[in-house]
């Protein structure tokens, strides 16, 4: 008998959520991380939706939530989109620890400071190796990150597509919008991507920005001065950069015994980044399969291909429409961006963001002749 049902490696969101979800499906699980703590340890806006709390059976409050807030989406101009749906500035640290508590609960076993070195299959069971020691189990799950060790172990060479991002968190800003985080949009400040500004505190706010093809640092830099009204007596507190995948869930996330989620299977929504939400439920899926599949005796890679069944509905759906609402706005100029902010409400902005139907933004657009060759035929296209 393996020691483990199921093994987890990565402490991050889809991490603590598989490690929950298997253990409350009764699969005797061991979640691995490396660092010294489940923390986040990855640069992140930290902003979620209700729905998150919801989904992970979280009480929406403080210490895990910080500020709550609405959203401002500006155009190169300096004009913006306002969204009044009310969202959440999070502690992503005491998040994490709250879904790894409620996967103890469940009778998980958390290991901090260890870290995954290989694995190998043996019969119909993996070996485990650690930096401590060897453990067994039916499946492993690899919530490792985007330079996923699993992974790579495994042979698995595809990976989503990445874009680079930098963020600082800094001290003594005096923001203008302390209740609202923005999303500044334009090839002229973050080509491909998107700068951004969360507020934290009164006096601190998390400023970063994804871009491609350009380094992200200097735009990050050139982001901050331009704003020197709100950040030129502030201070950088905290300075971190990631990969973010953008390019859509991977096509080989599932071998023999084994699930990839979160950032190593590409469980982010591609036009935003963002991947809180979107891994969270990716690590209840592929703890919940591996733990079924493992109490049937069934660990072969058609089995645990439940995964993308499970998944798809509604999340690998939105993250496909995301990914082509992304290219197609990625082509784009300032000028287009400016005459989608006095075109688009809301809704419209929300429904793009996320990865819901396109045909109300498309009716818009095609109205305007530049937009509808450029993007509203675009985005009707299958």
């Amino acid at each position: 008998m393996p020691e483990y049902d199921v093994i987890i490696v990565g402490g991050g969101p889809a991490g603590v959520a598989a490690a929950k979800s298997s253990a409350e499906a009764g699969a005797r699980t061991l979640l691995l991380e490396r660092e010294p703590a489940i923390a986040a340890w990855k640069p992140c806006g930290e902003a979620t939706s209700l729905e998150t709390f919801t989904d992970m059976g979280l009480k929406a409050d403080y210490p895990l939530i910080v500020r709550k807030a609405n959203a401002m989406v500006f155009a190169p101009n300096g004009k913006y989109v306002k969204i009044n749906q009310e969202g959440y500035s999070i502690n992503k640290t005491f998040f994490l620890q709250e879904v790894a508590s409620k996967a103890a609960q469940a009778g998980a076993e958390i290991h901090v400071r260890e870290s995954f070195e290989s694995f190998e299959r043996e019969g119909s069971i993996v070996k485990v190796k650690t930096s401590s020691k060897i453990y067994t189990a039916n499946v492993l799950i690899g919530a490792d990150g985007y330079h996923s060790a699993v992974a790579k172990v495994a042979g698995i060479k595809e990976k989503s597509e990445p874009i680079p991002t930098v963020q600082y968190i800094m001290g003594n800003v005096k923001l203008e919008h302390p209740n609202s985080v923005r999303f500044y949009l334009g090839d002229s400040v973050a080509p491909k991507g998107y700068a951004w500004i969360f507020p934290k505190t009164d006096d601190i706010a998390e400023v970063g920005i994804g871009v491609r093809g350009v380094v992200a640092k200097q735009y990050l830099d050139k982001f901050v001065k331009e704003h020197s009204d709100e950040l030129g007596r502030a201070k950088i507190i905290d300075y971190r950069g990631a990969p973010v995948p953008i390019g859509g869930l991977i096509k080989d996330a599932v071998r023999d015994n084994l699930i990839l989620a979160g950032d190593a299977a590409g469980t982010v929504i591609p036009f935003t980044g963002a991947g809180i939400h979107a891994s969270l439920i990716a690590g209840m899926v592929a703890g919940r399969v591996a733990a079924k599949a493992s109490n049937e005796g069934d660990v072969s890679a058609q089995r645990l291909s439940e995964f993308y069944s499970a998944y798809d509905d509604p999340w690998g759906k939105r993250i496909r429409s995301s990914l082509k609402a992304m290219k197609v706005f990625e082509k784009a100029s300032d000028d287009d961006f400016n005459q989608l902010q006095e075109i688009l409400d809301e809704g419209d902005i929300l429904d793009l963001a996320n990865g819901f139907d396109f045909s109300k933004v498309a009716s818009k657009l095609m109205k305007h002749p530049m937009l509808a060759i450029k993007i509203g035929a675009r985005l009707l296209t299958s």
